[in-house]
């Protein structure tokens, strides 16, 4: 790749798959040595040997319940002692209910917003702690269900909303110690949560991809480059911005 960014460390929630799995990678095969965590843990270490046999860099798996505060701080705790400093963290831990809102426990509600609010909430108060220092780039994925409505999304559209917010705050409160903090909204991509909740038919994935412009599901490393990008020095007057990735499904957004 590029070497954008070469003797960094870096840090990725929901590592273990998906498009957190392939930021970790991108970022590896861009000189970073980088921190898994999930709480899927045993999946985050063969993902990290994966990553680390196919690259230089190093890369090491973490257990982390990011709607747990107790397991936030005690994951950043051995981050820093294992990787000394943090440049860079993409937070893509999330979950997501596909029920319509008069169907929608309490109970799935309050998960819902405990892992995709709280968990943005923790996980970056925890590495912005540590980034005070000397500076860094925080990327959050959010979704583009939190810029428009989604029949029977209405808890997840509610969280990432709240996350679009949270991060145009965080930037404007960190900025002063050169703190980018920035989010990525994906439109249809193809990952194991998409397969299995939204995609189940292929005439159900034909009309997602006549959404597009590019006429294609964007892939998890159309995301992960993006995130490369805003994690980099390419990015470094970019701040409080939602980044809409969905091959134009979104234009009018």
């Amino acid at each position: 790749m590029y070497g954008l960014l070469t003797d960094k460390k870096a840090v990725v929630t929901g590592a273990a798959q998906g498009i957190g799995k392939a930021v970790a990678c991108i970022y590896a095969q861009n000189g970073a040595d980088v921190a898994l965590c999930d709480i899927k843990y045993e999946k985050a270490k063969e993902t990290a040997r994966e990553i680390e046999a196919e690259t230089n860099c190093i890369c090491k798996a973490f257990a982390i319940d990011v709607s747990d505060s107790k397991s936030v701080d005690a994951c950043f705790d051995r981050i820093l002692g294992d990787f000394s400093r943090i440049d860079a963290l993409c937070h893509c831990a999330g979950i997501l209910y596909h029920v319509p809102i008069l169907d929608m426990s309490v109970s799935e509600w309050d998960n819902i917003f405990a892992v995709n609010v709280r968990g943005t909430f923790l996980v970056n108060q925890a590495c912005a702690k540590i980034m005070k220092a000397s500076g860094g780039k925080i990327v959050n994925f959010s979704s583009c269900s939190g810029k428009k409505p989604t029949v029977e999304e209405g808890g997840y559209c509610s969280t990432k909303a709240a996350v679009n917010g949270f991060i145009k705050v965080a930037a404007l409160e960190w900025g002063v110690y050169g703190i980018n903090v920035n989010a990525i909204c994906p439109g249809a991509t193809d990952t194991e949560m998409v397969r299995s909740t939204f995609i189940t038919s292929p005439e159900i994935e034909r009309e997602w991809i006549e959404k597009t412009a590019l006429k294609r599901l964007g892939k998890p490393e159309d995301q992960a480059r993006v995130a490369l990008f805003l994690s980099s020095e390419l990015a470094n007057h970019i701040t409080g911005e939602t980044i809409i990735v969905s091959a134009g499904e979104m234009m009018s957004q």
